[in-house]
């Protein structure tokens, strides 16, 4: 079976975080990556769209038009109908559908054996997340929560456990992950973490998670300042809980936010050395000597390191 595979993506993000993320799977064996760009000026076109295993594709008002839709839909919309546009144009092998935030690691082997040994009747494959945390002293590898009951989040944050809410299952972020999702499903529609198909439903699937060595690392509040230019965007899409979505909606009303939304930030997104003890004792804590950087610095060079300072 085909274990050729590639990546789509609609993204408007820092140049060093769209470089970070193409270097990521082309080094991962993606055959190719297809980025659809919300900012129909991002400058990182002009850095990739020369490279032969990379499509950009700028997202203007034509080519919303293109397929059914105008620029003033709400974003998730018009994120689905990209990705299923992109996934129709495959003739073979597998599309992983992911943010700019998310990087796909396997423990051992390669993503390419992974989908060659699926069987012929699964339609996809669908990697649980892996959701960075930043702990309290540092760690010489970086540290992962993984979803968790109710009662085990409850153990682990202790008084913040209320700040998750009761469905991402003790993440900040989606606990469902991604999907790898098969070529020819017709007339399947790919939605943000799973194909649909009509009279089928959601499509038939193998779910892998960090018991199986694979994870989803998604790299949402991976510092302050990547968070923050988030937060506007998130409280208008459901990225926060209603209590929390009301708890900065009140904090920007401030004169000077920014201390007051640090401290939120540093509540969801840091753990104590306590907490962190807790994570890995409920065996929903996940240790990973990856450098997600390296990448981009062998393929960008000087390039990527200057992206990276400026940002």
């Amino acid at each position: 079976m085909s274990g050729t595979w590639q990546v789509a993506s609609i993204l408007k993000e820092p140049l060093f975080v769209t470089l970070r993320f193409v270097a990521w799977y082309l080094e991962q064996g993606a055959d190719h990556v297809t980025l659809f760009f919300d900012d129909p000026q991002d400058p990182a076109i002009g850095v990739l769209d020369t490279h032969p295993d990379v499509t950009c594709i700028p997202c203007t008002a034509e080519f919303w038009g293109k397929i059914g839709l105008s620029p003033d839909i709400r974003f998730t919309k018009r994120q689905n109908a990209a990705i299923t546009w992109a996934y129709h144009r495959l003739q073979e092998g597998w599309l992983l559908n992911v943010d700019s935030d998310e990087f796909l690691v396997l423990k051992s082997g390669s993503v390419s054996d992974l989908l060659a040994r699926q069987e012929a009747t699964t339609q996809a494959v669908r990697i649980r997340t892996a959701e960075l945390v930043r702990p309290e002293t540092p760690q010489p590898d970086l540290q992962f929560r993984t979803p968790m009951a109710r009662d085990v989040a409850r153990r682990v944050y202790q008084d913040n456990a209320k700040l998750f809410g009761p469905r991402r299952q003790g993440l900040m972020g989606h606990p469902q992950g991604k999907s790898l999702t098969r070529a020819g499903l017709r007339r399947a529609r790919l939605r943000q973490h799973w194909a649909e198909i009509p009279r089928q439903g959601r499509a038939r699937e193998v779910e892998l998670s960090a018991k199986d060595g694979a994870y989803l690392l998604h790299m949402i509040g991976e510092d302050y300042y990547s968070w923050r230019r988030k937060v506007d965007w998130r409280m208008a899409s459901a990225g926060f809980t209603h209590a929390l979505t009301d708890q900065i909606a009140d904090v920007l009303t401030q004169e000077d936010p920014e201390p007051d939304l640090f401290e939120i930030y540093l509540g969801l997104h840091e753990l104590s050395d306590d907490a962190l003890a807790r994570l890995h004792q409920e065996g929903v804590g996940v240790s990973l000597a990856v450098d997600l950087d390296r990448p981009a610095q062998r393929l960008f060079g000087e390039a990527y390191d200057v992206a990276r300072k400026i940002a």
